[in-house]
C-alpha cells in the first residue's frame, strides 16, 4: 500500500508540473481513495494549457494501463523527458478524462487497485 501512495503522488506531480510549465497559476488537486479505486481530480482554473494539446493529453492519458511498465518504471518519473513522463502516467491509470469547461481545465484519472495485483 505504501507504493500505491507514492505512485499517486508521482501521478499528481507529473500532471501538475506539466500544467505549471504551461503557465498555470491556480490548480486544485483532489484525491479520493477507497478499497478498489483511487480517483485524482485536477482542476486548472483559468487554464493557459494550449487548446490544441488538450485532445493529445487526453489520448496519452488513456493508453492502455501496463502493469509491467508500472512496476518497473514508476520510480523513474521525474527523471526523463516530459513526453516519456506522460507515457508513464498514461500507463499507470485505467482511464482519464480531460475537458475544458469554460476557462477551466478538468483532468480526472482513475486507478483500480486490484488491476495489477499479483
Amino acid at each position: 500500500m505504501q507504493n500505491e501512495v507514492k505512485k499517486l503522488t508521482k501521478l499528481v506531480d507529473e500532471v501538475t508540473s506539466l500544467l505549471m510549465r504551461s503557465g498555470s497559476n491556480d490548480i486544485n488537486v483532489h484525491i479520493k481513495r477507497d478499497d478498489n479505486l483511487s480517483t485524482i481530480t485536477i482542476i486548472d482554473y483559468n487554464s493557459s494549457y494550449p487548446a490544441e494539446e488538450i485532445a493529445s493529453l487526453n489520448d496519452v492519458l488513456n493508453i492502455q494501463r501496463q502493469c509491467e511498465v508500472e512496476e518497473f518504471y514508476w520510480e523513474l518519473m521525474g527523471d526523463d523527458s516530459h513526453e516519456d513522463e506522460l507515457f508513464l502516467v498514461g500507463s499507470m491509470v485505467d482511464n482519464a478524462t480531460v475537458n475544458k469547461i469554460g476557462k477551466d481545465l478538468h483532468i480526472v484519472m482513475h486507478r483500480y487497485l486490484t488491476k495489477c495485483k499479483k
